[in-house]
Order: structure tokens, then sequence, then C-alpha cells
């Protein structure tokens, strides 16, 4: 079996651990083709999709993305960010839905065996006013997945169970900065899980790109999926 995985960072798996590589550790008679790219709104992973022409070779593609097209949004210097890398994030909820579902349409089109994975947090705080747009997303994807029949994994429920009754953490990545010395410095799982324990967070590094833990729900969705084509 041949598996596709497009998305942003967290599928890319830097900063933070990748649950491609949790998942190719488990399947290993499976190939995986990690095509994550750091910051991808839907847009943009939709222009890089445009110029892919082998979508129809693979047997299962696992689509990934949205989390940036709030994420983006943070701080002025994230906006600055995404606007000179050209993955500028959807406006408004009305745009997000129009943009996905182009995504669909052209990915169906070459492939109809689809994962679609919503995006999952922006910060441990599930009370967040991120967290609530982050909600409102979350329904468009899962509205249009139903729409489109197309498998749906509900990892968002996987975490919120996980952080009840935790002490939580507010850290967000706010200063660029800190975003960027993450990427360069911790370049191993370990180091990603002693940073996330030292910030107090339990599933992810910052509370957007994931730790061991966060990595491990993800993979096993994925890899339960598979196992029970």
């Amino acid at each position: 079996m041949n598996m596709l995985f497009l998305g942003d960072s967290i599928t890319k798996g830097i900063p933070g651990v990748s649950y491609v590589s949790k998942i190719q550790d488990s399947l290993i008679d499976i190939n995986l083709v990690n095509r994550g790219i750091g910051g991808d709104t839907i847009s943009s992973l939709f222009k890089r999709v445009k110029k892919m022409n082998d979508l129809e070779s693979f047997d299962q593609i696992v689509l990934f993305v949205g989390v940036n097209d709030v994420f983006g949004k943070l701080s002025i210097p994230y906006k600055i960010l995404k606007t000179l890398t050209r993955q500028r994030w959807a406006k408004n909820s009305s745009l997000i839905k129009k943009q996905y579902e182009e995504l669909i349409s052209f990915v169906i089109n070459e492939n109809k065996n689809i994962i679609i994975i919503p995006p999952i947090l922006i910060g441990e705080n599930l009370d967040s006013i991120w967290n609530e747009e982050l909600l409102d997303l979350i329904k468009i994807i899962h509205d249009i997945s139903i729409n489109e029949n197309i498998a749906y994994l509900e990892l968002h429920n996987e975490f919120e169970k996980y952080l009840m009754n935790k002490v939580i953490s507010d850290y967000l990545p706010i200063k660029l900065t800190d975003l960027l010395r993450d990427v360069k410095m911790l370049t191993t799982e370990s180091l990603v899980d002693q940073k996330s324990r030292d910030r107090g967070l339990h599933l992810t590094l910052d509370g957007v790109h994931i730790n061991s833990r966060g990595a491990n729900i993800i993979s096993k969705a994925i890899i339960n999926y598979i196992n029970n084509l």
C-alpha cells in the first residue's frame, strides 16, 4: 500500500514529533510519502496539490490542513510571515468553506480514497477564543466530509478527553521567534517532550505542534482506520 500525507508542519513533523514516522514504525510494509509543508493554509496547500501529477497512484491520501487559517492570525509577525510566504489564510468562514471544497473537489477528481483529519487545537486551553474559532472550522470540514462521503477522523474529541481534569497551561507561541527557536533547537523527540513538560503542556509542544503523546493519538487513529479497511 502507498499512502500520501498532505498537510502543514504538523504533518511534516517540524517542529514537534512526526505522527507519520509513528505510523511508519508500526506499518513497515506500507510506503508512506510525507508532503507536509510548514505554514501551509488551505489555499496554499491547494496550490501545491494542483501541481502534483501522481495523486491517482496512491491507495490512500490523508488530508490534514486548516489550523494555519486560524493560527496565522495569532500576531502581526505571523500575518507578515504568511504574506511573505504566500500562505494566505482565509479571512472568514465562507471563504474557508469555498477553499476547502475546491481542494477536496480537485483531490477527489484524482483519487477518491481520502481520509480527512480536521485541525485539532490552538492551545490546550479549549475555552480560548482561538479554539472557539477553530471549532467553527472543524464543523465546516466535517459537513464537507459528509456531503462528499469522505472518511473523517475526529481527533479533537480525543484530545479533549485526554485534557479533561488536567492542569492546563495557556502557553502559545505568540512570539514568532519562539516558534523559530523550537524549529532550530528541538531536533529530537526527547527534546520536544522535555520542552513540552517545561511549558506545562500535555499533548503539544506549544499548543499547536504535537509532542509524542499527541503523535501517538493521531497515528493510532490512522492505523486503526487502515487496519479496518
